[in-house]
Order: C-alpha cells, then structure tokens, then sequence
C-alpha cells in the first residue's frame, strides 16, 4: 500500500512577529486538520520540529484539499510543503507520525529539503 507523507514548514518562522500568536493558531489548525480529514489520515498530523509538522495520509486520497486547508486557516503565513509518495515500513499506527519510518518519509524530507533550498511553495516526489 502506497501512502503520502506531507510535511510542512513556516517560511522564515525566526523572523515573524508575532511568532507565538503564529504558534497557537498553527496548532488549533493542525488540531482542526486532524478532525476534518480523519477519513484520510493513517496517522495524525503533529508538530515535530519547531515550527514543522507532518501527517501521513492514505494515498491516493485529495491531498490538495489539505493543503488548501492549510492555506486558508494560515492564510498570512507562509509555509513549505514537501510531498513524498511511497510505502512505508513501520505500520504501527497508535505510533505518532515522527516514529514511523520508511521510503515515503525519505522522499518528503528530500521534497521538503528541495523547496527551501529554491523557494518552491511545494515539491512532489514518489
């Protein structure tokens, strides 16, 4: 089975202003994301480094629906999405999304990695 590991980043979270307002609306709206696309998600969306969060979804699902959510509840921040589409080898999933492993988290990272270097809003890879 195929999933997608979609990870996200603040653009430039050292230099925003109001970075801990930023923080708890980034929060209540990974908290809402995990309520409205729970039909999608094999695990939930979590922060998992400072201002980076990641979910694993089922794929082949509308994952630009989850992007666009994100857009519109953080619609005057900026973020970085890498995708990566694969298997994965852990499939515990009462683990949270940071303790699964495999070739779709590898991708992501490397999608993810790739749009900060070049400023792409988003990058895909399976």
């Amino acid at each position: 089975m195929k999933y997608m590991t979609m990870i996200f980043d603040l653009k430039k979270s050292r230099a925003i202003k109001n970075r801990e307002a930023v923080q708890y609306k980034l929060i209540d709206t990974i908290k809402q994301a995990n309520i409205n696309f729970q039909a999608y998600l094999a695990s939930k969306f979590i922060i998992t480094l400072g201002d980076e969060w990641q979910g694993l979804l089922k794929y082949p699902c509308d994952y630009y629906s989850v992007i666009e959510f994100f857009h519109k509840n953080l619609d005057d921040i900026n973020f970085y999405c890498g995708l990566g589409i694969g298997e994965i080898t852990i499939h515990n999933f009462e683990l949270t999304v940071n303790q699964l492993d495999g070739p779709s988290f590898y991708l992501a990272r490397k999608a993810i990695n790739i749009a900060k270097q070049n400023n792409y809003s988003m990058v895909l890879i399976q």
